[in-house]
């Protein structure tokens, strides 16, 4: 399954990212203050915008599995 990447894709894939590096910054930041729980807090954030950017990625490995599946079960 191909998908074509428009540029409204692309933009919100980079502002994922963009999202992710922010967070990074501001928990970095409030370790150093000694706010470990909202830093800690800050990542968990910064990691799901990560998997946000990744998110068609994810879905072709999904889709591969469910495929891989349904070929080794017949």
């Amino acid at each position: 399954m191909r998908r074509k990447k428009s540029f409204g894709q692309i933009v919100i894939t980079a502002m994922f990212f963009w999202s992710a590096l922010l967070c990074h910054f501001e928990a970095s930041s409030l370790k150093e203050q000694g706010d470990l729980t909202n830093a800690i807090l800050y990542w968990f954030f910064g990691f799901t915008a990560i998997l946000g950017g990744f998110r068609f990625k994810i879905a072709e490995m999904i889709y591969g599995l469910i495929e891989f599946k349904n070929k080794n079960k017949k």
